[in-house]
């Protein structure tokens, strides 16, 4: 019978057994089952959309309603998101007819570029369903291997050990524990033009490079020159623990500490603007920068649970008394939060669009796009505006925005000497 509801490959065989259908069914689909793509053509999106509203309930849209309805319900998504989540699991259908079943992520974010449906989602619900092939390369990964695929190996090799001991650890001797993508890609930075020269001077591995050879290509400028060398000793020190290397040339190597800026206020207008945007979620992260000096990441991550009575607690233990204007801003926040996602359980005190319907936190960025502020500059401004209230009590400004004694200092040093302190011109 050739009815639409039942698998394909049973449509296209002969007749068989019930066990040996059953077989079949269940059975994984062959590794080399997948016949590889000529060449690629965008399908018409409309014609796509036509086709989609027309298609009847089919394999993978059969396979995939329970968990579709069940993700729906748990994380409260809207009946739009839902119809089009379904919608583009029929597209999937029409575009990849032959993939059996088994939807790799790469193609399903390509549908981005010719069509509007809500292509994260549908990646969720096939991966509660067992339907996906996760072949996603996270976002650092595809930067590290653009910026090195010009270095000849076995240099390349190396830095791939590098790249890969530092964003994942090494939980055998040497040990080393993870660290964030974010300052292995600065640490990236900061070798890459070494790298590059060494390239240009006919070495191939870093088993070549002499103390010699970094000296001759350190910058001159403190920071430059800080961040360039703290990479190169974190690249010998990893090489050389996985027996990559014989030695490690930076040991004998002194590493000066960075230049700091002098930290400087803002222009009241500025923070004043920001702190009576029409945006609750901008008036209200504002005023936590503004009045309690919190980090950007601080704000990204504070849950619900973390306001109670007027207070904040923090996860290092403080507990602040939250001022009567972020007390304002936050009850306008939480307001619109309910209006705008009433059945949402994201627990996270900032809720997004694309976050509403999920468990995870806002993006870094946000408000502070929104907001047309740095809240690294905020947060100076604030703590500054402390230490010349106080007259410079170190101990007091520690204790009140978690900070340490050195970054306290150098804080109290830019107030007591008048000529480093000037207005921002935000």
């Amino acid at each position: 019978m050739n009815d639409p509801r039942r698998p394909a490959a049973l449509r296209t065989r002969p007749a068989m057994g019930v066990a040996e259908a059953l077989l079949l069914i269940n059975a994984p689909p062959p590794p080399e089952s997948t016949q590889q793509v000529l060449f690629h053509v965008d399908p018409d999106p409309e014609l796509l959309r036509q086709r989609a509203n027309e298609l009847a309930r089919r394999d993978i849209t059969s396979r995939t309603e329970h968990f579709l309805t069940a993700r729906a319900s748990e994380y409260a998504w809207s009946k739009r998101q839902t119809n089009q989540v379904r919608r583009t699991l029929k597209v999937l259908q029409l575009v990849f007819p032959e993939a059996n079943l088994q939807f790799r992520a790469s193609d399903i974010l390509a549908l981005r570029s010719y069509n509007d449906h809500n292509v994260r989602s549908t990646i969720e619900i096939l991966e509660d369903a067992g339907l996906l092939i996760d072949d996603r390369v996270p976002t650092f990964d595809r930067l590290f291997a653009r910026k090195t695929v010009d270095i000849p190996d076995p240099m390349r090799t190396q830095l791939e050990l590098w790249r890969t001991t530092m964003v994942n650890g090494s939980p055998t001797p040497p040990r080393r524990q993870p660290r964030e993508a974010s300052t292995v890609k600065a640490q990236m930075y900061g070798i890459l033009p070494a790298v590059t020269t060494w390239v240009e001077n006919g070495h191939t591995s870093f088993a070549e490079i002499s103390t010699d050879d970094i000296l001759a290509v350190l910058p001159d400028e403190p920071s430059p020159r800080h961040l360039m060398l703290l990479g190169l000793r974190t690249l010998f020190s990893i090489l050389h623990g996985q027996k990559q290397i014989f030695h490690d040339p930076t040991k004998r190597i002194p590493l000066r500490p960075a230049k700091r800026n002098a930290p400087l206020p803002m222009h009241p207008n500025a923070i004043r603007d920001a702190l009576t945007s029409p945006d609750p979620a901008v008036a209200f992260a504002v005023s936590l920068v503004a009045f309690h000096a919190l980090t950007t990441r601080q704000v990204q991550h504070l849950l619900l649970t973390d306001v109670a009575d007027g207070r904040l607690t923090m996860p290092d233990g403080r507990i602040i008394p939250l001022a009567k204007p972020v007390l304002v801003r936050l009850t306008a926040w939480l307001d619109h939060r309910t209006r705008r996602w009433p059945e949402t359980q994201n627990p996270y005190l900032l809720v997004t669009q694309q976050t509403g319907p999920r468990l995870t936190p806002p993006g870094r960025n946000f408000p502070w796009k929104k907001a047309g502020i740095s809240a690294q500059a905020l947060r100076t401004d604030r703590i500054l505006y402390e230490v010349e209230q106080t007259g410079g009590d170190v101990r007091r400004v520690c204790d009140l925005f978690g900070i340490t004694i050195d970054t306290a200092l150098h804080y109290a040093r830019t107030v007591t000497d008048p000529a480093n302190t000037k207005v921002d011109s935000v």
